[in-house]
């Protein structure tokens, strides 16, 4: 074989360190019991093993010829309390007497916890056993060129993975963990067969903003592929950033926020934990580097110019960073009475620390208010910054003087004011992505229906229109379904309701809100046609006001009564709301 007489003697040494007996050992295993599989659970094994590979992923198939077998393997329980190391081993049933096995030592005997590697293998480590690969191990291929092929019932082309533990004086245990991998000799490769492979996750890790400055907040995202419930713990290297987040089936996400990461750069880590024991776990990694504060700059602005709309005018900025030195590390544009489009096409660079743009026609008639903002070219260097605004008013010019002689003269001035029309804007914080969740149905006492509810918050108004108008807000429901197309698929938008509404005051709001219920039907088919609820064909009045000038924020409880024929699934659908 390939690399046999080299893996073979470092193999028999690892043996003669860890234990007395030779590396190739006959001695009792399991029976071939009437069970499935057949050969487990192993009447001397306390738990079973999972495989990870070198990214703390696990794995469920490999390649025979690959040394290690597997990164780490971990136990699912402790082989035996107090034990600080773990040995791998392969082992087989011979085909004489099928009480008595073939085992060899895979590898090297390594100690636990793990303190290098993945976050979540160093975790795991902290409470079961788990055994180190390296490349030196004996591979799967090798072991069975090493052993006389086993005829057994079930374990043709079958080998067991056993670990054990080893106390302080390294006196392995007998009992074990195990697991057992089918191995296809076509094409090299091995298949964990026992225990039941899990569905396999993965967690992708985003850290925002990217770089990070010190003492700034930055929010870590976990994205779990495919969607299903959990937690996820965050982790700076081995520290726990706050405690584990919650996962939904629906959203597949968890976030958390921090503003204490020091300067420098940062393993990060999010550990996720499905609920469901049929999914497995994973672990997705970033690193994020946090720059040192930023050095604070300054920025003043002078506006030269002579009071006539149209004359030129002059705007001179000036930055300096600290002690007054002039800072040329950027850029500056000039703005207008808070307007988004910059005065200057294009930012103007400095000289000395001073950023000059020249408007040969000025300004327009009427009040200005210029600020000029400093944009550093790196901000992990330099701060950004803002001057005062400066606020002056232009004229247009003179259209002639009086000219008559004698004691009297008169000139006419006209005055003008636009009072604006305002806005009316409605606003609710549910989207696609983040729709408003009712839970899981329950169904009543009666069994007549499945019903659910959940609180709407909030549908929120603001009124800046001149006139002292009022409005009415309306919602029209659509049916929701679960995309399948079957008879049960769908519930009519009618037993979608909404009622108990509670109006809060915003800023400037002095109006009066009167609330209108509309309760869900009870249950009625997807075929009805009438407008209970908030279905039908018109929208339902929610709320009117008198006086709607300021911002009002009105909350209510949303009820779902759907059928008792509806099938099994996750139902979508939508609320529209109008202010009018």
């Amino acid at each position: 074989m390939r690399t046999l007489t080299s893996k073979r003697a470092g193999v028999a040494a690892l043996a003669t360190i860890a234990t007395s007996a030779a590396m190739l050992t006959l001695g009792a295993g399991a029976a071939n019991a009437a069970t499935t599989p057949p050969w487990e659970p192993d009447a001397s094994s306390v738990g079973t093993l999972s495989f990870y590979d070198a990214s703390g992923n696990q794995i469920t198939s490999g390649s025979t010829l690959a040394a290690p077998f597997a990164a780490y393997v971990a136990g699912s329980v402790p082989v035996r309390a107090g034990d600080t190391s773990a040995a791998l081993y392969f082992a087989n049933p011979t085909t004489a007497d099928p009480t008595t096995w073939y085992r060899i030592l895979v590898g090297n005997v390594t100690p636990y916890p793990v303190t290098s590697g993945p976050a979540s293998i160093q975790t795991l480590s902290q409470s079961k056993p788990v055994n180190t690969g390296s490349s030196g191990d004996l591979d799967l291929s090798d072991f069975e060129g090493l052993v006389t092929p086993t005829t057994v019932a079930g374990y043709q082309n079958v080998v067991q993975v056993r670990m054990r533990t080893a106390n302080t004086a390294n006196q392995l245990g007998v009992p074990y963990d195990v697991a057992d991998v089918s191995v296809d000799p076509a094409t090299n490769t091995w298949t964990q067969i026992y225990p039941t492979p899990l569905t396999a996750t993965s967690t992708t890790l985003t850290a925002a903003p990217s770089p990070a400055t010190s003492g700034q907040q930055v929010t870590l995202t976990a994205t779990e592929t495919p969607k299903t419930a959990g937690s996820v713990q965050f982790k700076d290297g081995t520290t726990n950033l706050g405690s584990a987040v919650a996962v939904t089936a629906t959203t597949g996400v968890a976030t958390t926020q921090t503003s204490s990461l020091t300067t420098g750069s940062h393993s990060l880590s999010a550990v996720f934990t499905p609920t469901d024991t049929s999914f497995a776990a994973s672990t997705g990694t970033a690193t994020l580097v946090v720059n040192p504060p930023a050095t604070a700059t300054s920025t003043t602005l002078a506006v030269n110019q002579d009071g006539v709309a149209g004359d030129a005018a002059t705007l001179t900025a000036t930055v300096t960073g600290p002690g007054s030195t002039p800072n040329n590390a950027g850029t500056v544009s000039f703005y207008d009475n808070g307007a988004s489009t910059a005065l200057n096409a294009s930012p103007v660079p400095g000289s000395s620390g001073v950023y000059t743009l020249g408007l040969p026609t000025g300004f327009a008639a009427g009040g200005h208010s210029v600020v000029a903002k400093f944009t550093p070219t790196d901000n992990t260097v330099y701060a950004a910054s803002q001057s005062a605004a400066q606020s002056f008013l232009t004229q247009a010019p003179l259209q002639g003087a009086c000219a008559q002689t004698g004691s009297a003269c008169t000139s006419t001035s006209n005055v003008q004011a636009t009072v604006p029309v305002g806005t009316l804007v409605i606003a609710t914080p549910y989207t696609s992505a983040h729709p408003l969740d009712l839970g899981t149905l329950a169904l009543d006492a009666g069994a007549t229906r499945f019903t659910g509810s959940a609180t709407f918050d909030s549908i929120v108004v603001t009124d800046t229109r001149s006139g002292g108008l009022g409005y009415t807000v309306s919602a029209l429901a659509s049916a929701l379904s679960d995309g399948k197309g079957n008879a049960g698929s769908t519930i009519n938008a009618q037993n979608l309701g909404l009622t108990t509404l509670h109006a809060t005051p915003g800023n400037a709001f002095v109006g009066t809100v009167t609330p209108t219920d509309n309760p869900a039907a009870n249950a009625v088919t997807p075929g009805d046609t009438g407008s209970l609820g908030l279905g039908g064909p018109t929208p339902h009045t929610v709320f009117s006001v008198d006086k709607g000038l300021g911002t009002v924020s009105v909350k209510g409880t949303v009820t779902l009564n759907a059928p008792t024929s509806t099938e099994a699934g996750t139902f979508g659908g939508t609320i529209t709301f109008t202010v009018g």
